[in-house]
């Protein structure tokens, strides 16, 4: 992985960026509302990551696949935009037109040698427009990898999924994908990664969080708050916490354990604090070891989970300095 020097080196070295946003899409499950377009705080979702693009890429052109709904009329006069054919017929095919799109505006303001040359060092980003949380230096890192090893780079997840939606391509390989791929209308995106070696990038996953619902969106809208609020902001720490997922507490009460919901959700954060931290050891056994101390205890009484959740953390911390 990159280091923070090397990664700005990688990026001074960029020829060209470009960077698709899609933003279509009939956000059905959010009641038909332009996810893109709803206010998250002072902005909308879109003119946030419009922002943190222009911040981490200062040179990119920016192509918005779908409408600029939520955009001003300035934000929208430094950007260009196209619409996937038909439209609605999903993101795949909203990466296929705003591809088209800068193939054509090259080939019309360059020479055929002059875009050939070129092409191999482009970089284009892809990004979704319901992730209003992505970091300027993630996006960074995206485009450093992918510059560094001619590979697509996405983000990595603490489950180790990759986001397909926020990842980097060689524009000449992501163009013969696309061409491979034919129709792209109503396909999967997973299909561009198909048989294609990926750079993995690790990132904090509630970085490259996207929202399909209501409720998702309050939990984005809530982290918005509590960062706008600093540490020193009301609410505890226990009311910021990620949300505890369905299946992780059912196995819990499946194996009848004490652990509150609570106690749940600050486990998984130390697993995702452990696999982001320098320590070799895996997250999982991080996290076992923690529940062997717990039950151990002293003087035949377990010791708090909280406690045991510190008392390996600081180990694991010691053993990387």
């Amino acid at each position: 992985m990159l280091d923070s020097t090397n990664r700005r080196k990688a990026y001074d070295r960029t020829m060209a960026n470009t960077v698709i946003v899609l933003s279509g899409g009939r956000s059905r499950r959010f009641g038909g509302v332009h996810k893109p377009g709803v206010l998250l705080g002072e902005r909308s979702v879109i003119s946030r990551i419009i922002a943190t693009v222009r911040s981490a890429v200062p040179d990119a052109k920016i192509w918005l696949a779908g409408p600029a709904e939520g955009l001003s009329q300035a934000e929208q006069a430094e950007v260009y935009t196209v619409r996937e054919e038909p439209i609605f017929s999903g993101p795949l095919a909203g990466i296929d037109a705003g591809v088209r799109a800068v193939r054509d505006q090259h080939e019309q303001r360059q020479s055929g040698a002059s875009q050939r040359s070129r092409e191999a060092s482009d970089v284009t980003l892809i990004l979704a427009g319901d992730m209003p949380l992505v970091s300027e230096d993630h996006l960074q890192a995206l485009i450093a990898s992918c510059r560094e090893t001619e590979k697509p780079a996405a983000g990595v997840d603490d489950r180790g999924k990759l986001q397909f939606l926020c990842a980097a391509w060689p524009t000449g390989l992501l163009r013969s994908r696309l061409a491979d791929i034919g129709d792209t209308r109503d396909k999967a995106v997973k299909l561009l990664f198909r048989g294609v070696e990926v750079t993995s990038v690790e990132v904090d996953p509630g970085t490259i969080v996207d929202f399909d619902t209501p409720e998702e969106f309050e939990q984005i809208s809530a982290e918005v708050s509590a960062a706008d609020e600093g540490p020193a902001g009301n609410g505890s720490a226990a009311d910021r916490v990620r949300p505890v997922p369905a299946e992780v507490l059912q196995i819990r009460d499946y194996a009848e354990s004490e652990i509150d919901d609570g106690e749940v959700a600050a486990i998984l954060e130390f697993a995702s604090r452990i696999k982001h931290s320098q320590s070799s050891l895996s997250p999982v056994l991080a996290a076992f070891l923690a529940g062997r101390v717990h039950a151990g205890g002293s003087a035949g009484a377990p010791t708090s989970v909280e406690e045991s959740l510190r008392k390996v953390e600081e180990v694991l911390t010691r053993r990387s300095d």
